[in-house]
């Protein structure tokens, strides 16, 4: 995480891209030799509205389903979780772990 600036996006919203450019500038208490103002390029994060926390719960609670895949966009992988109910167990704590530590997000992007 970049603390020392803060960034607005140039690109329009429907642009669906896998970069786009920011304008960031540096904050105030930062002592710059140059500009303060300067571009960035940065990684789009097209969720469409899908919630972390949302997902941890519903992997915890009723990953054995696969309803945290089904949450996420991952039906294909959803329905093999729904009918090996989680792999017998190790397939949902694999996924609660990979969950909660990010590694699993939106199958949108």
């Amino acid at each position: 995480t970049n603390h020392a600036a803060s960034c607005k996006s140039n690109a329009p919203v429907t642009q669906r891209s896998h970069w786009y450019v920011a304008s960031c500038s540096s904050r105030k208490d930062v002592l710059c030799l140059g500009s303060t103002r300067f571009s960035k390029r940065l990684e789009c994060s097209w969720t469409e509205g899908y919630s972390w926390k949302t997902a941890l719960i519903l992997s915890i609670t009723l990953g054995g389903f696969g309803a945290d895949r089904f949450y996420l966009g991952d039906w294909q992988v959803g329905i093999g979780k729904l009918f090996t109910f989680g792999g017998l167990g190790v397939w949902t704590l694999v996924d609660v772990v990979l969950v909660a530590v990010r590694y699993i997000g939106p199958a949108d992007g």
